[in-house]
This record gives C-alpha cells, sequence and structure tokens, in this order.
C-alpha cells in the first residue's frame, strides 16, 4: 500500500503534462492571416553571431516579403566569404544594411551587445528580430504584422518548425517541443519565461519598439532567473499581451543544429533555459520520466498502468503532430529519446562542473 502512494504521484504528473499538452494542442498556436489595419514601419533586426555562410537564403527570403514597408539591419561577424555575399546584397537593395562587430568569446555576451546595437540603430516602430539559420516564406511579415495588431499584443514569439536532418538531430531536438509544449500553456506564460524562451530559441521574435526599450531590453539584460526573480513585483505589474506560436513548414522553419555534436551540446544548453535556469527541476524531471514506467510497472494496478503510459505516449503523439514531425518515427524513438535525454542532463551537470560547454565552435559555459 505505501508504494502505491509513492508511486502514484508519477501517474498524476504524467496526466497532467497530457492536459498541458491537449490544451496546446486544441488551441492550435499557429500564425493566422488577418487584414493589416495600418502599414506599419518594422525594422528586421538580424543578429549574425555564428558566421552563417548561408545568411543569403534568409536575405531573399526577405526580399520577396509580400509585405514591404520595412528595414533590414545585419550586424555580426562574419566570414570573409559571407561577408563579401552580404555586401554584394545589401549594395542591390538599399532596405538592407551591414553593422560589422568584433568576435569576442562569450556567446551570450555577442547575443545581448548585437540586440542592444541593432535596437539603438532601428527606426521601426516594431522590432522583428530573426536569426541567420531561419527560413521564411513570402507572407510572413505581412501575417505576423497583421496578427499583433489583430490581437493587440506587445509580443509575438515563435518557435520555428525544426528541420531533422540527422537521426542525431531526430533523437535530440524534439525534446525541446517535448519540454516546451508538455510543461508550458502556451497561451499563458509568465513574462519571464517568455525572456528565457528567446534566450533559448531567438530564432524570430516580433515585438513593438516601446515595450522592448521600456521593458524587455532591461529584462533581456538580466535574464538570468534569480535576477529576473529579484524583479518579479515589476514584472507582475506590467500589463502586456503576448503569445508564442510555432512554425509550420510552409511558414517558419529552420535547422539549429546540422552538426551531430552541434545538436547534442544546443539542446543540453537549451532544455536547461526552458527549465528557467532551474537545473534541479531539469534532473528531477529526467530522473522522474525514466525511472517512472519501471516504478509503475512493478508497484501499480492495470488500471493505473494504463492510465500513465496513455498519457505519456499521447502527450507524445499530439507534441509530434504539433511540431508536424513523424509521428511512427516519434513512437519508435521514444525509448532512445528518453536515454538520451537522460544523458543530455548528466553531461550538461558535467560540462558545467568543468565549467565547458561548446556550441558551434564556441564555449557557452
Amino acid at each position: 500500500m505505501i508504494s502505491f502512494y509513492v508511486v502514484l504521484p508519477f501517474v498524476l504528473f504524467a496526466c497532467v503534462r497530457f492536459f498541458v499538452v491537449l490544451f496546446n494542442y486544441l488551441s492550435q498556436p499557429y500564425l493566422q492571416s488577418f487584414p493589416v489595419k495600418t502599414q506599419t514601419f518594422i525594422s528586421v533586426l538580424i543578429p549574425a553571431l555564428n558566421k552563417e555562410n548561408n545568411i543569403l537564403d534568409l536575405l531573399s527570403n526577405l526580399q520577396v516579403q509580400s509585405y514591404s514597408h520595412f528595414e533590414v539591419i545585419i550586424y555580426g561577424f562574419l566570414t570573409d566569404s559571407a561577408k563579401q555575399t552580404v555586401k554584394n546584397f545589401v549594395q542591390s537593395d538599399k532596405r538592407f544594411q551591414i553593422v560589422y562587430c568584433e568576435e569576442t568569446s562569450d556567446e551570450r555576451l555577442n547575443k545581448n551587445k548585437a540586440c542592444q546595437e541593432l535596437a539603438n540603430r532601428a527606426k521601426g516602430e516594431y522590432f522583428l528580430f530573426i536569426d541567420p539559420s531561419a527560413r521564411i516564406t513570402k507572407n510572413v511579415i505581412e501575417n505576423s504584422i497583421s496578427y499583433i495588431q489583430y490581437k493587440k499584443l506587445d509580443l509575438l514569439l515563435f518557435f520555428p518548425y525544426q528541420i531533422l536532418g540527422s537521426l542525431a538531430e531526430a533523437i535530440s531536438v524534439p525534446f525541446m517541443q517535448w519540454v516546451l509544449l508538455s510543461l508550458n500553456p502556451l497561451k499563458f506564460m509568465s513574462l519571464r519565461k517568455l525572456i528565457l524562451l528567446f534566450d533559448t530559441n531567438s530564432q524570430m521574435i516580433l515585438l513593438s519598439a516601446d515595450f522592448f526599450r521600456d521593458h524587455f531590453q532591461e529584462m533581456l539584460q538580466n535574464k538570468s532567473w534569480k535576477k529576473i526573480k529579484t524583479n518579479q513585483k515589476k514584472i507582475k505589474r506590467l500589463k502586456f499581451k503576448a503569445e508564442v506560436l510555432l512554425g509550420l513548414p510552409s511558414d517558419i522553419r529552420c535547422r539549429m543544429y546540422p552538426n551531430p555534436a552541434d545538436a547534442i551540446n544546443g539542446v543540453s544548453e537549451n532544455i536547461f533555459q526552458l527549465f528557467s535556469q532551474n537545473h534541479y527541476f531539469m534532473i528531477g524531471l529526467a530522473a522522474f520520466t525514466t525511472i517512472g514506467p519501471i516504478l509503475v510497472l512493478t508497484f501499480l494496478p492495470f488500471p493505473m498502468i494504463f492510465v500513465y503510459f496513455f498519457s505519456v505516449l499521447m502527450a507524445r503523439i499530439l507534441v509530434a503532430d504539433l511540431s508536424k514531425h513523424s509521428i511512427i518515427k516519434t513512437v519508435l524513438l521514444f525509448p532512445v529519446q528518453q536515454i538520451a535525454f537522460l544523458l543530455m542532463v548528466i553531461k550538461w551537470e558535467r560540462n558545467q562542473k568543468k565549467v565547458k560547454l561548446i556550441w558551434k565552435g564556441r564555449k557557452i559555459i
């Protein structure tokens, strides 16, 4: 009897996560098209921090947008070949400009500085931050600005459709969607979580210039969990409207980790950010979800076993469908993904103690 009550929380937690996923699934958090109320001027801001050689693809996507009332500012350090390619592109379109900077070893510091510099140079009423790895179709800017106007939002953050080009990506990357969609009702995310999500997955975010300068900019500079927590009263007093949307292959997509090693290290760090920088919660979830099936099968009666595995499996299936990934592959890789999740958490902990985590050739921890 004691073992029953000890293991029961595993079933309850699985049910809670299932209902959170179900809520997100029923809300269908995708970009919708509405009539544009006003032709607002937008600053498209690209922090090109990772020497992206394929940034030209994104610039080409921007050049053919159906919405044309915008400027594009590229800020960062690029390889010589990429620099010349971007320079030639910028010279052919007056809406585009590039600002070069010196590279430093701190990836997070680079990103903060890039956001600051881009915002200081921007002239738009809205800022659209977009990563060089993102790919967008021709109606995305128009639909985004119409959506934020129609919904009267201050901030619209996108979690793009993730292209899984390798087995390592198929095993590791879906965990970001699983953590995001099983622990967070997207319609009710707090500002501090939005800031950490922006730090985790900044492929595309649209927000008003006033909101960025008055609130988001300061909190982005102090985005660690402890510093944000000290500003909790200020955050609670702040009235704002924001939404998190998922990208589709037909509108916003990206491949964050073409290199298998980058996939493991990058996802490890991003999952830590998704847990609000709380590594105890991250370790606890990894242990909870790994040993849970064994304990449930050992100590609980069949009805509870059924409820547990139904909740866990259906949550994964709904997340895969929301993310537009293969449901069959998700089910088949489920055990491997769970083991990989545990190993990624262990790897992250070891790297933290060694103060070393390499991602895209840079030390980020």
